[in-house]
């Protein structure tokens, strides 16, 4: 199969990690991918490059800051381009922005099957959108109307939970029509590490107590700093670039002194990283947003085997009741959690150990894309 998966995020955040493991892995299968994405750094080209057997093009990020994100003019008009000029049998857009949503409907003049992706929850009330400003309010209104749309036009849809699995049949999606496919782990990029080495390799003092958090995103700071506060002496590592918002909040809790933020991570890098925690976090309020979402960072810390804190919402409460991951803690039993976990080695080896065991088997990318992989060939089959 020629795939062309549409990202509407910069290049390594957000929904960029699930698409390129997507992609990668339907590659290793021999199909023919291209991932499209957007560069940080160039705003009036796009660069192409290989990797992992992907074609990526980075396009051009001119207007994307002031515009909103996936509203960029020339990214636009380029992706459009692209695929009125190139002939896909799979078009796979990651969520609805117009930078993903309006490439893949030209695509399909040419007779592309289209898949939706839904890997977030962005309309109505408690969804992404749903903040108290914005730059231009018409944008909010018409996202929420185009999320619903570009689902039940598309050919398919893929739900990276089970509450958008819910909803797009709610919408009237047929059911055979829908595949929960959720986030993967990269075992083969991301493997455990012992702490002790890790340390050693990044001068981090061996008797320090550090409670780990991956990237910017889905952020909800507000629970996870204020337990912190109530844990002198342990240290707080978000690994990621650095931002001058989580440095305010650590100051207005008082933990500014016990915040490590580590500046972008290569890839290969982020295993040493994720080892040197001794707990990871995952503290999520209790909003549409999150229940809808399955955070891609869940999966970094179960492939590095690392045992995790998070808040009882969505399909991460299922995830680490099930499999025994972590332990599950509301706002106000979050410090006492990561206490717990601590204080209690035989507790975190185990917790560990069986993050690992669930990386490897439930959420092992391989066996995910063959569904993935059965669902674009039932979907090329089918007529509408």
């Amino acid at each position: 199969m020629k795939i062309l998966y549409l990202n509407h995020n910069y290049r390594y955040l957000g929904t960029y990690e699930r698409a390129f493991h997507m992609a990668r892995m339907m590659a290793r299968r021999g199909h023919q991918v291209t991932l499209m994405t957007v560069s940080h750094q160039h705003r009036w080209k796009p660069i192409w490059s290989i990797t992992h057997g992907v074609r990526i093009a980075e396009m051009p990020n001119w207007g994307q800051i002031y515009s909103s994100e996936g509203y960029s003019p020339l990214d636009n008009l380029l992706r459009c381009l692209h695929a009125l000029t190139h002939r896909y049998d799979i078009i796979h857009m990651f969520d609805h922005k117009p930078n993903a949503s309006f490439a893949g409907l030209v695509g399909r003049l040419g007779g592309a099957k289209l898949i939706a992706d839904w890997a977030d929850w962005w309309g109505g009330p408690g969804g992404i959108n749903d903040v108290p400003k914005r730059r231009v309010p018409a944008v909010g209104r018409f996202e929420e109307w185009w999320e619903v749309k570009t689902k039940l036009m598309a050919d398919g849809v893929v739900t990276i939970s089970t509450v958008l699995r819910q909803r797009a049949l709610d919408i009237g999606v047929p059911p055979d029509r829908v595949v929960h496919i959720p986030n993967g782990c990269a075992i083969d990029l991301i493997r455990p590490i012992p702490i002790a080495e890790a340390r050693q390799r990044l001068n981090v003092p061996r008797e320090r107590r550090i409670v780990g958090f991956l990237g910017m995103g889905q952020g909800d700071m507000e629970i996870v700093m204020p337990a912190l506060q109530k844990l002198p002496g342990v240290w707080f590592m978000v690994i990621g670039p650095r931002n001058p918002r989580v440095l305010a909040q650590a100051q207005s809790f008082s933990i500014a002194d016990r915040l490590w933020q580590t500046d972008f991570v290569p890839d290969e890098e982020l295993p040493w990283y994720l080892a040197c925690a001794d707990v990871m976090c995952l503290p999520l309020s209790d909003r549409a947003a999150n229940r809808g979402r399955l955070p891609g960072k869940l999966m970094y810390y179960l492939a590095a085997g690392r045992p995790v804190v998070a808040s009882p919402v969505g399909d991460v409460q299922t995830i680490v009741e099930t499999h025994r991951v972590g332990l599950l803690a509301r706002d106000e039993e979050f410090a006492d959690a990561l206490h717990r976990l601590l204080n209690d080695n035989a507790l975190r080896e185990e917790l560990g150990r069986n993050a690992r065991h669930t990386a490897e088997t439930v959420f092992n990318w391989e066996h995910l894309v063959n569904e993935l992989e059965a669902f674009y060939f039932k979907i090329l089959n089918t007529t509408r």
